[in-house]
């Protein structure tokens, strides 16, 4: 696949998901001219890579696998590029946005065996490795699950308090748990794994993202 179908079909995919598409939009993400946008989006809907529906553009299933693998590539390489060649935060993204392109699904999993399987890049966002079972939607915070939910911890607020108290807790990031209860009017949730139950202050259960599983 060309890196400009790429990058179109990532662009889609993270407007959508901000509810925000449009081909203005778009053309704005990339910053090519709206009439580039409307062409390529023809091309995409023949490839099958796209729907439309009375003006609405949906990626099918072929254009969302896609999407997802080239993000899945950016984040492993901006973990690559902050945790062995030294690079700031602010300075990963736009050398992942180039080597994205470039990857092999071969080297991809060569990276992500180097780095032991990282779970989220340097800003804090989710690499997933099943992408059939990926949805960004099922990211919520912890305060919104429900009873019989299962739940993996993905990051929480820098907020010392809260350190603490999920310290004392023993609750840690890429945990997985179920949701054994939801005390009504704002009371604690209590996650359960293999060894025990915790209950979790309402308060601290807003300060926590989790992903659904």
């Amino acid at each position: 696949m060309s890196r400009s179908i790429e990058d179109y079909l990532k662009g889609i995919y993270s407007l959508q998901k901000k509810n925000e598409y449009s081909n203005k939009k778009l053309a704005e993400y990339l910053n090519i001219s709206p009439a580039s946008v409307s062409e390529m989006i023809k091309k995409l809907v023949n490839d099958k890579y796209l729907t439309i529906d009375k003006k609405n553009i949906r990626l099918t299933e072929k254009g969302n696998a896609f999407a997802l693998n080239v993000i899945r590539k950016h984040r492993v390489w901006e973990v690559f590029l902050f945790e062995k060649l030294g690079y700031e935060k602010e300075e990963v993204h736009k050398e992942a946005e180039i080597l994205e392109h470039v990857t092999s699904d071969k080297l991809l999993q060569r990276l992500e065996e180097f780095l032991f399987y990282p779970t989220e890049c340097p800003h804090g966002k989710p690499i997933f490795y099943n992408l059939e079972d990926f949805d960004e939607k099922n990211i919520m915070k912890l305060s919104e699950v429900s009873e019989g939910d299962e739940v993996v911890i993905l990051r929480m607020e820098e907020n010392k308090e809260l350190f603490n108290y999920l310290t004392d807790l023993n609750i840690n990031l890429k945990e997985k748990y179920v949701v054994n209860k939801k005390d009504p009017f704002e009371g604690p949730i209590y996650l359960q794994n293999e060894e025990e139950i915790k209950a979790v202050a309402f308060k601290a259960t807003e300060m926590i993202e989790v992903y659904k599983i």
